[in-house]
């Protein structure tokens, strides 16, 4: 019950200003999905671009290079939520002995990709509408 009680409580809080007081204790994690969600909905859905990738003599379908842009995006903030869930759970028990769950190889990987990803989101933070 106490649950219930406390699930009701963020379900109002998250439609009043957008978080709950329990999306604090891993914000970063919270705003990556919201972030990811977004980009996808904004690159199945835009019909335009910033005037940067929008050649005046062809159509808004055409701007190709914003929807490559958004997708850079969504993987910088995918390899994010991979690394946070690697960063509680990097080292797993498997058949009785500890295993690394991502290795130093995968983690530079996926932080070259995060930080790819967060760049284009501050440099075409502006162009993020429909």
């Amino acid at each position: 019950m106490v649950n219930l009680i406390k699930e009701i409580k963020w379900f109002f809080q998250r439609g009043k200003r957008g978080w709950a007081d329990c999306d604090i204790w891993s914000f970063d994690y919270y705003l990556s999905g919201i972030i990811i969600n977004g980009l996808k909905q904004l690159k199945k859905d835009s019909y335009g671009c910033p005037s940067k990738f929008y050649d005046k003599t062809r159509t808004n379908d055409e701007c190709w290079k914003w929807k490559e842009i958004l997708e850079e995006m969504i993987q910088g903030f995918e390899a994010a939520k991979t690394l946070n869930d690697c960063f509680f759970t990097k080292v797993v028990k498997k058949d009785g002995r500890l295993v690394k769950k991502i290795d130093i190889e995968q983690e530079k990987q996926l932080t070259k990709k995060f930080e790819r990803g967060i760049s284009l989101f501050g440099k075409y933070y502006l162009g993020l509408w429909d």
